[in-house]
């Protein structure tokens, strides 16, 4: 699709031809026409597919010249930094207009954000707490809005910011509602489904690039922390198949939690790796873990050891996702010195989806979502509980777990390694765009 085709004025091509874009991404080319029809949109995409220049140019062609003194559009965005990056880049687009634009943040006073808007304003890019601070002082209106738009929703959850989008939309006259996010999850929804109505769908995957060569990867999307370390245990209960497992968490204090809970289940079978003052073993070095006949669960530190080299290690389980996706592709690089069957586990919650997506991005494929194993507690859901409480106190040690019965206990067993051979790995992994 060439830009002419996306239906939108002269002014607006020029500058994205001036700008450098020569080509419709597929996320603008099926947004665009949807939202200068007017229609409710959730747009869902990793970053780079084109959701910021979609907004901006539907911003700019539904607005088309300055008008009155009300603000016609607001965008509530995570911080500053990412607002002052959207304001760029509408003045990059919107250049050929005379539209105008206000960032809202917090640190500048009220009173001089209040005058500026007396002047004038078209376009309000702010962060939901100053915007409802400024709402209900009644220093900004909001009642000549045409379009309000949730950039970044993702983020905003992992901030906290839900409740006051809620309140701000539910204050709101009837307008245009338009929602961006790099992924999908629960949270989301939970936002969304209140503040769209009647709304559409463009969701893109992460667009082809080169797919790296990694070891096979399994994905276990987990609600909470207490569900993952029910999980770990859960899993750690195979000793034949786990033999040697290297752990991976974010933080020291995370690290110390997940060996404690192990430890109780496993005496004498889980260390943490250089570390100082604990009441764990600890082992200065891989080469250690892998000599020694009677540790086969070694806790990492990324905060304080983040160590990539794990080579003769058959699994590998990211407890936490890393802040840092090298440090996580660096882990799963496949060598040509390794293990043709060496595995590599990752628990997210939806939080850390996000932090999936970017990883994913990078290596040119999903990771492979893996359903949730029978007889795993999962926190918060309350028939998960009940199921449970039996267990609990019958054993107080195996509160990650509990016995199926025979009637509902799974007719196959297979290892992670034999399901690979079987199903084949086309099954288990998928391309970017699959």
């Amino acid at each position: 699709m060439s830009l002419e085709q996306l239906k939108l004025n002269k002014q607006l091509i020029t500058a994205m031809q001036d700008a450098g874009f020569s080509k419709v991404r597929e996320f603008q080319a099926r947004s665009i026409s949807r939202i200068l029809g007017g229609q409710d949109l959730l747009g869902i995409g990793p970053e780079g597919c084109g959701k910021t220049t979609s907004l901006v140019l539907t911003t700019l062609m539904r607005l088309k010249y300055a008008q009155e003194e009300a603000p016609r559009a607001l965008v509530l965005v995570p911080d500053k930094e990412s607002g002052l990056a959207l304001l760029e880049n509408f003045q990059l687009l919107g250049k050929n207009t005379d539209l105008r634009y206000m960032g809202i943040f917090p640190g500048a006073g009220m009173e001089g954000q209040k005058e500026e808007l007396d002047k004038g304003v078209d376009i309000v890019v702010g962060t939901p707490d100053r915007i409802q601070a400024m709402y209900y002082k009644s220093k900004i209106n909001l009642s000549q809005l045409k379009v309000f738009i949730v950039d970044d929703a993702e983020r905003h959850i992992k901030q906290g910011f839900q409740t006051i989008i809620l309140q701000i939309a539910e204050s709101l006259l009837k307008c245009q509602h338009l929602i961006f996010s790099e992924v999908y999850h629960e949270k989301l929804e939970r936002l969304v489904e209140p503040i769209l109505k009647h709304y559409n769908t463009v969701e893109v995957d992460i667009e082809s690039i080169e797919q790296m060569d990694v070891i096979d990867q399994v994905l276990y999307h987990v609600p909470n922390y207490k569900t993952k370390l029910n999980l770990i245990n859960l899993l750690m209960r195979d000793t034949e198949e786990f033999s040697k497992v290297v752990i991976f968490a974010n933080t020291k204090i995370t690290a110390e939690s997940i060996c404690k809970s192990l430890d109780k289940r496993n005496p004498g079978e889980v260390a943490l790796f250089k570390v100082t003052r604990s009441s764990y073993p600890s082992l200065p070095s891989i080469e250690t873990f892998i000599e020694n006949p009677e540790i086969r669960m070694l806790i990492v530190s990324n905060e304080e050891n983040p160590i990539t080299d794990t080579v003769d290690i058959p699994f590998i389980f990211h407890f936490d996702i890393p802040p840092s996706k090298v440090l996580f592709i660096d882990r799963i690089k496949k060598e040509t010195s390794e293990n043709n069957e060496k595995l590599s586990f990752s628990f997210a919650t939806d939080i850390e989806l996000i932090l999936v997506r970017k990883i994913e991005q990078e290596i040119g494929q999903n990771l492979p979502v893996e359903e949730l194993p029978l007889g795993l507690i999962i926190e918060g859901d309350r028939k998960s509980h009940k199921e449970g409480e039996a267990e609990e106190q019958h054993e107080t040690t195996g509160a990650a777990f509990h016995e199926k019965k025979a009637s509902n206990a799974k007719t196959y067993n297979y290892k992670y390694m034999e399901r690979l051979k079987l199903f084949g790995k086309k099954h288990r992994k998928h391309k970017k765009g699959e």
